[in-house]
């Protein structure tokens, strides 16, 4: 039985980071928080960038979707492309699904990243500042750069089995205050890391080292392992993972399962990416180790990698899931606490209203002697938790990739302090999940290794700020129950809409409360998830004119627990708005036009997608003040139907262009409108005119009607006499009458349980 004192429930309200020194110290950030961006980056090398569009922009996530945000009007994209012609603007992760939207909500953010390659011989700085100008764009910025690790001397020298272990230069295991007191764990059932993984986050590795040989330790796809990094990766795992098998070293948790995630991908790095995947083949109360640290234009050395949205948003996924992340803080010597992102703020600084907590444990470094004393290269400030060595650790070596044999005695930086402090996480979820059946969450994992009556302090924690070194005795004689939080937090109540326009709608609620701690709150539109945020207001953007929606809003705390629903039922404004029917005449026709007096669209203009009437393309535009529309159709490549130079002028409303003519009102085709009642919570309808073409599965999302617990729809059969259907939930589940399907005759009918009636509800 592990023995404590206090049984109690706890409740609490790129890339390796070896060390590498800059040759100034940090300089003071100033009390103004306007930042220049073109100044920033006139001096850094910025090759790509970064976009992260508001929710509820709605393009689609693929690689080349510069058409479809020129189709957005948006005055500030409108002016980058201007400026800017030879933009490309691709998805961020192509672990996504190119082809249709993610259908894991919790993924959903990660669909609003898309990369921009610098053009050769543009202005970053400019391009930078333009995109940050667009109301769609929430954030752009330069992708992050990892920092090549350094070369590190490398004994390659062969250790003997009959050699004595190496165990006893491995002064980081010994007892407090030298060390964490690693053999005190091991003393218990998990303490050496028996059932739990773990991941590295990095590039390189030799997973065929002796000692790491008989993990089969598994490489996670998508990545490239690096020969020159290999060193550096080796050593963070022999720190941790070192098998006591008699050869050399003995890792900290050395029963834990590595894994490995590299941030080289498809040529290029993609952190984030690396993140998500390690995140992925991980379950709850495992670990993720983050051995990486990038520059940033607000810093004089290197900071970590989470003061980017991408990486941040990657940290933060993990950790809602369950999964520790342990992250170096960098080695740049950098007060952290007066770090300002490129929006001036003080994302890293927790007494700061603009603290970003990702809920990674972030590792300082602190000298191998006692007492503890911060490395002058280590960077510090309150957002760091906890440190480790960060000289004179003895750990595994290797060469490249293949070497078998290796060890080296002066492993160093916040690369070496934080696999020390991952061990100590990793012993005591092991412990954890042996003891009571379940491990901590990552939340009460962080508060055990800041807790200043349990660890042991720097020479100076005043100064040094750089948390504590774990003390493994202290921790287990008082082992904390892992805390289960259970209890959502309270409905997000007076949820309104305190303004509006014909594409856009705020909204703003009350604060709720939770037990713990309220984390985030969900978006909802139409019962699909589109958004989070951490205020308590939000604004929707690109919806149509005059349209219905239905927003939701539930508060979620760290446990993944959703309050009740808040929702409201509102209408956008109508505006003037013009919608065109287009009777193709192109294979793709494009829409090249202007409000009546306004600017024109950039050439070709845009894409006019097919409509629910066969045989039709449709494009609807809000013109403001307005009264009408004049527009020009081209098939994209160059050849145009100006009304012989004479343009179309179409009014406010609908109209219906075929072959140079324009009537008013949609086209004249025969139509089945279906009220569905709510059997799926989000319903699909699957169909085809009779005898004609079927959509492609799972077909089209109904929208929420006017109706209560209805959903509606209308279908143009052309000239067909009824339709053809079956419903879905879109993910897989269907009613298709018995594989009969359903046919409903044109007008409006009401399904309810396979029943079909004639008329509304």
């Amino acid at each position: 039985m592990i023995r404590r004192g206090l049984l109690s429930f706890i409740v609490f309200t790129v890339v390796f980071t070896s060390v590498v020194a800059f040759g100034h110290a940090p300089a003071s950030a100033s009390g103004d928080r306007e930042v220049s961006v073109s100044n920033i980056f006139d001096s850094l090398d910025v090759e790509e960038i970064v976009v992260k569009f508001k929710s509820g922009v709605n393009v689609p996530y693929q690689d080349g979707i510069q058409r479809e945000l020129k189709a957005k009007k948006d005055s500030g994209l409108d002016s980058t492309f201007s400026d800017f012609p030879d933009l490309k603007v691709n998805r961020l992760f192509h672990i996504i699904d190119k082809e249709a939207k993610s259908t894991d909500h919790a993924k959903a953010v990660f669909q609003n990243y898309y990369t921009v390659p610098v053009p050769k011989g543009a202005d970053a700085g400019k391009l930078l500042k333009k995109l940050n100008q667009s109301k769609l764009v929430e954030v752009a910025y330069p992708k992050p750069i990892p920092v090549e690790d350094p070369s590190l001397a490398s004994n390659t020298t062969p250790v003997l089995p009959s050699n004595d272990p190496n165990y006893s230069f491995q002064g980081y295991a010994n007892a407090a205050s030298q060390g964490i007191n690693a053999p005190y764990a091991w003393q218990y059932e998990g303490g050496d890391g028996k059932g739990i993984s773990y991941v590295d986050v990095e590039r390189g590795w030799a997973l065929g080292h002796e000692d790491l040989a008989a993990h089969s330790v598994t490489f996670l796809p998508g990545g490239t392992n690096i020969a020159t990094s290999a060193n550096h990766g080796t050593a963070v795992l022999g720190v941790i993972s070192a098998v006591d098998n008699t050869i050399g070293n003995i890792g900290l948790a050395s029963k834990a399962q590595p894994m490995v995630s590299s941030w080289v991908r498809g040529g290029g790095s993609n952190i984030a990416e690396a993140i998500i995947v390690a995140a992925d083949a991980l379950e709850a109360g495992d670990v993720i180790l983050i051995e990486i640290q990038t520059t940033h234009g607000n810093a004089s050395g290197y900071v970590p990698v989470e003061v980017y949205a991408a990486e941040f948003d990657a940290i933060k996924y993990a950790v809602n899931n369950g999964i520790s992340v342990v992250a170096a803080a960098g080695n740049g010597s950098v007060n952290l606490d007066t770090f300002q992102d490129y929006s001036g703020k003080y994302v890293l600084n927790r007494t700061s209203p603009d603290f970003k907590d990702s809920g990674a444990i972030m590792v300082g470094a602190a000298s191998d002697t006692v007492p503890h004393t911060r490395m002058y290269f280590s960077n510090y400030g309150s957002r760091i938790d906890a440190y480790g060595w960060g000289t004179g650790v003895h750990t595994l070596a290797a060469t490249d990739t293949t070497s078998t044999t290796g060890y080296q005695s002066s492993f160093s930086g916040t690369s070496s302090a934080s696999p020390i402090v991952t061990a100590a996480a990793i012993s005591l979820q092991g412990i954890a999940k042996a003891e009571f059946g379940v491990t901590y969450s990552p939340t009460q994992l962080r508060e055990i290794l800041r807790d200043s009556t349990l660890n042991t302090p720097s020479s100076s924690p005043s100064t040094d700020k750089i948390g504590y070194l774990p003390n493994l005795k202290n921790i287990i004689d008082n082992l904390p129950v892992p805390f289960i939080d259970t209890v959502a937090p309270t409905q997000p109540l007076n949820l309104i809409s305190p303004s509006k326009t014909a594409t856009s709608i705020s909204l703003a609620w009350d604060a709720s409360t939770d037990n713990v701690g309220v984390d985030h709150y969900e978006i909802l539109r139409d019962t699909v998830p589109i958004a989070t945020t951490t205020s308590t207001s939000y604004t929707a953007t690109g919806l149509d004119a005059g349209h219905a929606y239905v927003f939701t809003v539930k508060a979620v705390d760290a446990a993944n627990n959703k309050s009740l629903p808040s929702s409201l039922y509102i209408f956008t404004d109508t505006g003037n708005s013009v919608t065109v029917y287009y009777k193709k005449g192109f294979a793709t026709p494009y829409i090249h036009y202007r409000p009546a007096g306004g600017t024109w669209t950039t050439a070709p203009g845009t894409a006019m997608p097919a409509s629910e009437v066969a045989g039709y393309n449709k494009f609807t535009v809000n013109i403001g003040s307005a009264t009408s529309l004049e527009a020009v159709f081209n098939n994209g490549s160059g050849t145009w139907d100006n009304n012989g130079g004479s343009n179309y002028i179409f009014g406010t409303g609908i109209s219906t262009f075929t072959a140079g003519t324009i009537t008013s009102g949609p086209p004249m085709t025969a139509t089945v409108t279906i009220y569905y009642k709510h059997g799926f919570s989000t319903p699909y309808i699957h169909w085809r005119p009779e005898g004609g073409t079927w959509t492609t599965a799972p077909g089209d999302v109904m929208t929420i009607s006017e109706v209560p617990g209805y959903s509606k729809i209308t279908l143009a059969v052309g000239s067909a006499s009824r339709a053809e259907v079956c419903f879905n939930n879109g993910s897989g589940t269907w009613d298709s009458n018995g594989g009969s399907n359903y046919f409903i005759n044109t007008g409006t009918y009401t399904f309810d349980s396979g029943t079909i009636t004639a008329g509304t509800p």
